[in-house]
């Protein structure tokens, strides 16, 4: 075939195609209603839907009257596929124009399929009769279906309009064959009817507008078996009590509530104010929803399926904001309250304005935008609408601007250290020399106010820290600001924003940085702890022999250097350096539960003012652990023993399965905010006290810290957990980095002299002879004696025998050098510096005296009932043995035989005895009988005590325990004068 044979066929084909179309009726073309008198006598069936009875003429043009409106139809070809139903619609009545008259598939025009017969009342078309006859479909709304242009199964018959009459005669089948349109073929369907005899323009420019309200109706029909039945149309009044009634809650009562929940905090009752609101429209949402399900809702149309949507969300939320308020004052939902909080206010954000688009969807379904009707009910829509937007906007930026407060920022404090190695040291982070700060805690309008004993408000109630303890554990809710001022917050309890857990928390402590603090707010201060070294695998690790010395080392020996080695600031660095690593840093942080409040919530504490706070003149002055004399004056306030502070717990690790002995680590909440005259150091035997509310009730309880290093700023207790015990049980159920803990302290008399032993003899600064009878918990004052006598840190220890380093990272030491420790591997060897080569490195501890000599004698007694409760203080007991086996004896009485996983000193497999103690106290202690029959040359008496002085024995255990040894030690000599029993309830 040529190629131009080939394109004149494609020609061909082409236009064949196209006269196909052209004669091919188009699916969305208007079917024409051929024009023609239909007959009623020709169906089978009729039903009168409506009928004006009074047929009374009017006089005005414009009204029509003597209304009938019939249907009638016949089923074609019934029970089978092509079954059809033949209809009639006609309307009688006088005065129409633009009459239409119309039936629809369906429970209301809100989802129905419309057949509507229209009357065309111009001049051309008033003379032949010609009408048309569309099929219709819902806007789902209350407006006039649109006409639908897609493929139509109700064909045309024939119609006309004319002797006061509108007829269309149609045919459709019963059961189409697309899913688009309705089935009739069921024995019951859904039918409606309305009319308009008189119709105007409607917003589309079409005649074609609402029948009147009587002008409509319902049924259930059964097409096929030629049965219809009336029944009651949808109620429009329902949809507009639903519809209103929704717009009141979403757009009055629910904006009201979440307004009022974030900018009005500070009142009272806020909270409870909020609730009721939030549940008056959540009981109104059900009303109303209540009220449209009795009527009817059809699930394909978007207002209906969105609401049911949001009312699904709404329950969601107010379960949250349930739970939130829970969790004010429940601690197993406080636990989880920032995720629900932040989810609560997300998710409520998010339904309001949702809501806007709801409530607009609603409003357009029974007063659509384009009608003319309804602008009053949307007048008040975009009135609620716009009045919230701006009210939200324009308090946002006012709080923000006006009304909301910056983190204070703090400002950074220089204390240069003495000598070459510290001078000019600006390092941040590190721990704050005695009675300086690196951080001003507050603002010019907030500073903690220094605390002279003048009172600046004489007409407040005056407190102690003291008397506010009391006045707190008979039931008083008070806090301190700016360390000064005393505030009330009972009736602030059930409103704070951030909870009633919270205050309970600070309950009795200064709130100064966590009301105007975010909880990071000194990260910039923070410097992790330098971790030690490793200790190396190749050394000889607990195994080096003590080295002999070849002269007599008088006990002067083990005391500090003298300032001339010029190495202060070495010692000052070491004591001074952080104690907390990174772990440590972040748990403190999580337990915060700081908040930078607004002005108004400043207000409100300011008229919760009750009450001044003076110092109390005898625990500052009267404090053990104060220094003698501070170098410089203090802008902070004086420490008192007395005021709670608060405390992260940041480790709890149980030492054994055998035993239930657990070691709790406390950081200070704020480690910067310090005191003038705070302890550096926590003596052996000196106690603090724990204070936190335990089944709604406030419990207290002392316990004697396990170490003396880091003073207040950082506290570890072994504590024994027993099964109904409430503060060990307490503490044992608690996470790090969860809680904050209340404590105090420290209390009690030191068993040592709290004066540094610069210039005075050992036996001056500690007994030269120590026996220790500790039963259970009671050795946790023994530990700390032992830290402070045997394994210092940042403590200068005098070198008595050379020692030449064996490895690269170890020291070489002479004998007469000075050497502080930096950290202990508790196996005869540490990691110090060497004060005249300032070197550091890893060194044997057995080179070194002591700070108590190498003559003292000390004497642990251990009682426990079982092997497990040996493991308290462990490693620190090795360490000693291994470093001063010469000085230390440790004796473990283990009740019922077990033995230790490790076996240090001397094992008895057996409850103590009376001779037991009486052998180890002759042994290691002496009588005083031995001692005066030793001093009976001594001359005067004040030599004699100093002897008896240099011998003591230390009682600490459980009720019971103390009275027993006792009187054991006194029936073989021990002079009272030499004893000291450590009250059980301060220690344990």
């Amino acid at each position: 075939m040529s190629i131009m044979s080939t394109r004149r066929l494609a020609v061909l084909v082409l236009v064949a195609l196209l006269q196909l179309v052209a004669l091919t009726p188009s699916a969305s073309a208007e079917i024409a209603v051929p024009i023609g008198t239909p007959s009623a006598d020709a169906f089978q069936w009729h039903h009168n839907f409506y009928t004006d009875d009074s047929a009374t003429p009017s006089s005005d043009p414009t009204v029509a009257y003597g209304l009938n409106y019939t249907f009638y139809w016949s089923v074609e070809n019934p029970n089978t596929n092509n079954q059809t139903l033949h209809g009639l619609i006609q309307l009688q009545g006088q005065n129409m124009k633009w009459a239409w008259a119309g039936i629809g598939f369906g429970r209301s025009m809100l989802d129905a399929q419309f057949i509507v017969c229209h009357q065309e009342s111009s001049p051309q078309y008033a003379a032949t009769g010609e009408v048309e006859m569309h099929e219709h479909t819902t806007l789902f709304k209350y407006a006039p279906p649109t006409q639908d242009f897609g493929v139509q199964i109700a064909v045309p018959v024939q119609g006309i309009s004319q002797n006061n009459a509108l007829m269309c005669e149609f045919r459709r089948p019963l059961t189409p064959i697309d899913s688009y349109h309705t089935d009739l073929s069921a024995p019951m369907n859904n039918m409606i009817w309305a009319f308009n005899p008189r119709s105007g323009l409607n917003p589309s420019g079409l005649w074609f507008t609402y029948h009147e309200a009587d002008h409509r109706g319902a049924l259930e029909v059964g097409l096929a078996q030629g049965y219809m039945f009336p029944i009651d149309a949808k109620s429009f009044t329902k949809k507009q009590v639903h519809g209103f009634g929704m717009m009141a809650v979403w757009l009055v009562l629910l904006p009201f509530g979440a307004f009022w929940a974030r900018y009005l905090r500070s009142t009272a009752h806020w909270n409870m104010l909020h609730l009721t609101t939030q549940s008056l429209g959540v009981l109104g949402m059900l009303i109303f929803f209540i009220i449209i399900l009795t009527d009817w809702i059809n699930l394909s149309r978007p207002h209906a399926i969105f609401g049911l949507v949001l009312l699904s969300f709404i329950v969601v939320q107010f379960v949250l904001g349930v739970c939130s308020l829970l969790g004010l004052s429940h601690q197993r939902l406080n636990d989880i309250r920032k995720y629900v909080r932040r989810a609560h206010n997300t998710q409520g954000f998010t339904l309001l304005l949702a809501s806007v688009a709801q409530v607009g969807l609603g409003l357009d379904t029974i007063y659509p935008w384009v009608e003319p009707r309804g602008k009053g009910a949307w007048a008040v829509y975009i009135g609620l609408v716009a009045f919230w937007l701006m009210l939200f906007a324009a308090t946002e930026v006012y709080f923000r601007k006006s009304v909301a407060r910056d983190p204070i920022k703090p400002e950074r404090y220089v204390h240069p250290a003495p000598g070459k190695r510290g001078a000019g040291n600006s390092v941040a982070m590190q721990k704050v020399g005695h009675g300086r700060s690196v951080t001003t805690l507050v603002d010019s309008n907030a500073t903690a106010i220094p605390m002279p004993n003048t009172r600046l408000r004489p007409e407040l109630q005056m407190y102690t820290w003291d008397s506010l303890n009391q006045a707190i554990m008979d039931g008083g809710l008070f806090v301190v600001a700016n360390g000064r001022y005393v505030y009330a917050i009972d009736e602030w309890m059930t409103s704070h924003p951030g909870g009633q857990l919270i205050l309970h928390a600070v309950n009795g402590s200064d709130i100064t940085n966590d009301y105007f603090r975010e909880s990071g707010y000194d990260v910039e201060e923070f410097v992790p702890k330098r971790a030690a070294p490793a200790q190396v695998a190749g050394r000889n690790h607990g195994t080096l022999p003590r080295a002999p010395s070849t002269r007599s080392v008088s006990p002067s020996e083990g005391r500090a250097p003298s300032s001339t080695y010029g190495n202060n600031s070495i010692l000052q660095e070491l004591k001074l350096a952080p104690l907390m690593d990174e772990r440590d840093w972040k748990l403190v942080v999580r337990s915060r539960r700081t908040h930078v409040h607004t002005r108004l919530a400043i207000q409100k504490l300011s008229n919760l003012l009750v009450g001044e706070l003076v110092p109390d003149s005898n625990s500052v002055s009267g404090s053990a652990n104060s220094p003698a004399a501070a170098e410089e004056l203090s802008p902070l306030r004086d420490f008192d023993p007395h005021e709670y502070r608060r405390y992260a717990l940041v480790e709890n690790t149980p030492l054994t399965p055998l035993a239930p002995i657990v070691k709790f680590r406390f950081c200070l909440l704020y480690p910067y905010d310090l005191r003038a005259n705070e302890p550096e150091v926590i003596y052996p035997g000196q106690s603090i006290e724990i204070c936190a509310r335990i089944n709604n009730k406030l419990v207290t309880r002392y316990y004697c810290p396990s170490g003396h290093i880091g003073g207040l700023s950082m506290l570890e207790i072994l504590v024994k957990i027993y099964p109904h015990g409430a503060m060990s049980q307490y503490l044992f159920k608690q996470k790090p980095g969860q809680r904050q803990v209340k404590i105090r302290g420290p209390f009690g008399q030191p068993l040592v002299s709290p004066s540094r032993p610069l210039s005075m003899s050992v036996a001056d600064f500690i007994p030269k002879h120590i026996v220790f009878v500790a039963g259970g918990t009671g050795i946790t004052p023994f530990l700390q004696l032992l830290l402070l006598a045997l394994l210092p840190v940042a403590e200068p220890l005098r070198v008595h025998a050379d020692y030449a380093a064996q490895m690269e990272d170890e020291l070489t030491l002479r004998r007469g050098d000075r050497v502080a420790v930096k950290s202990h591997y508790f196996d005869g060897w540490a990691v110090g510096v060497n004060l005249r080569s300032q070197q550091e490195g890893a060194f044997p501890v057995t080179v070194t005296a002591p700070r108590v000599g190498i003559h003292a004698r000390i004497t642990l007694v251990h009682c426990v009932k079982t092997a497990g409760e040996t493991v308290m203080g462990g490693e620190w007991l090795e360490g000693a043995l291994l470093a001063y086996p010469g000085v230390l004896e440790v004796h473990r009485f283990i009740a019922d035989g077990t033995v230790p996983e490790v076996p240090l000193g001397v094992t008895h497999r057996a409850a103590i005895t009376d001779v037991d103690l009486d052998d180890i106290v002759r042994r290691r202690f002496g009588t005083d009988d031995d001692a005066e029959e030793q001093q009976h040359d001594n001359e005067s008496e004040d030599e004699d005590v100093v002897v008896k002085q240099s011998r003591h024995l230390y009682v600490c255990g459980p009720p019971g325990f103390d009275s027993w040894c006792v009187d054991a030690v006194t029936e073989i000599g021990i002079d009272m004068r030499n004893m000291t029993i450590l009250p059980s309830d301060r220690v344990l």
